[in-house]
């Protein structure tokens, strides 16, 4: 098949990337992937304290969780061990945690049903997205548009502020608080699957010119 220049040079372009991606899966950075598994793992003890009513613990295991969401990338960067697959698995900790506890907390009355649903659903969107692409071109892939990471930002501080409205009711900073980040963060999810469809339309129009 005869190919033009741009499309040789396009071509080109795209295979240096897969390489590049395919080198960074050669090792996964431990120390930083343990700090993302950190979400992972107390999942299930923030749902067994929250169904327990023990919002109290699951405050504070969920201010943990949020907190290894910073340090695995800090940490990362710091060792500059940044690699897809530590990628990959920080994004899947996050939308694996974040939607599960907005639907719990919806489930527990800390959150407006409908409010909660949004992003919860557009993080496991997301998810399912990004799995599809990575299969349909055996490579994982990982994109993070600003819109993406300020829908994560506000996901945790909706959560945090939630569990805090269950754990302190006396302390009426949670309750305005969640109210606030819950109209935020339905809007923040529609403008990220916005940037993803943006995102991918360029992607499309760069290869196949």
């Amino acid at each position: 098949m005869n190919l033009n220049e741009p499309q040789q040079k396009h071509l080109e372009q795209l295979s240096r990337g897969i390489a590049m991606i395919k080198r960074s899966q050669e090792q996964l950075p431990i120390v930083p992937a343990l700090v993302s598994w950190v979400r992972i793992i107390l999942l299930p003890f923030c749902l067994w304290t929250g169904w327990n009513s023990d919002y109290t613990a699951m405050f504070w295991l969920c201010i943990v969780a949020a907190s290894s969401d910073y340090f695995d990338g800090l940490i990362a960067r710091k060792m500059k061990k940044s690699s897809t697959p530590g990628k990959t698995l920080d994004i899947l900790a996050d939308k694996l945690f974040l939607s599960v506890m907005l639907i719990f907390l919806a489930r527990l009355g800390a959150v407006t049903g409908l409010l909660a649903m949004i992003p919860a659903w557009y993080h496991i969107t997301v998810v399912l997205g990004l799995l599809v692409v990575s299969w349909s071109i055996k490579i994982p892939v990982v994109a993070i548009t600003t819109s993406e990471r300020l829908t994560i930002i506000l996901s945790y501080v909706l959560v945090l502020t939630a569990a805090g409205t269950l754990a302190y009711p006396d302390k009426s900073i949670f309750f305005k608080l969640t109210w606030v980040a819950q109209i935020l963060t339905p809007i923040a999810a529609v403008f990220g699957v916005i940037s993803y469809f943006r995102f991918s339309r360029r992607l499309i129009q760069k290869y196949m010119q």
